[in-house]
């Protein structure tokens, strides 16, 4: 439970934590059933390209919170707000990127199971992770933060 004298946002769970466990979720459903989608000689042509995009976007995304001096673990402070780079389009594309890599590997193996687990994985970080966040960044920030909450979608 988060406390009103913590100084982070109380998150449920570690992003990083779930979403390797929904890979490893993906790769066992795939396991015990296939559940293909596309034709095999699609899935590395469509996968491989969206993996390569949820990649850049997570190292564009460390970047600007590091050029910013944010820090990117939940678990600790955030002393600033990040309005630049893919801040710009997202208030999360570090969570945006995590859900396309789901939906990359999904392609890319051909498993309807990943694209479910990306489903799951929006409503898991949004719910444990995002509102508890966006709760901690106006207390701390209040009105700056509301602004820039108005002007940036959540997601994309």
């Amino acid at each position: 439970m988060e406390s009103e004298h913590t100084d982070n946002a109380g998150v449920a769970f570690h992003p990083p934590v779930l979403i390797l466990f929904f890979i490893g979720v993906g790769f066992v459903g795939r396991w015990l059933m296939s559940a293909e989608f596309l034709p095999r000689a699609w899935a590395v042509a469509a996968g491989f390209p969206v993996v390569v995009i949820s990649l850049v976007l997570f190292g564009w995304a460390v970047i600007t919170m590091h050029r910013e001096g944010a820090s990117i673990p939940t678990g600790e402070p955030t002393d600033a707000i990040v309005a630049n780079g893919p801040y710009r389009l997202s208030r999360n594309p570090i969570y945006l990127s995590m859900v396309i890599l789901l939906l990359g590997i999904g392609l890319w193996a051909n498993s309807g199971w990943f694209i479910v687990l990306a489903v799951l994985a929006i409503a898991f970080l949004t719910w444990g992770v995002i509102v508890r966040e966006e709760r901690y960044l106006g207390r701390k920030f209040g009105d700056s933060y509301y602004t820039y909450k108005k002007q940036v979608r959540r997601w994309l």
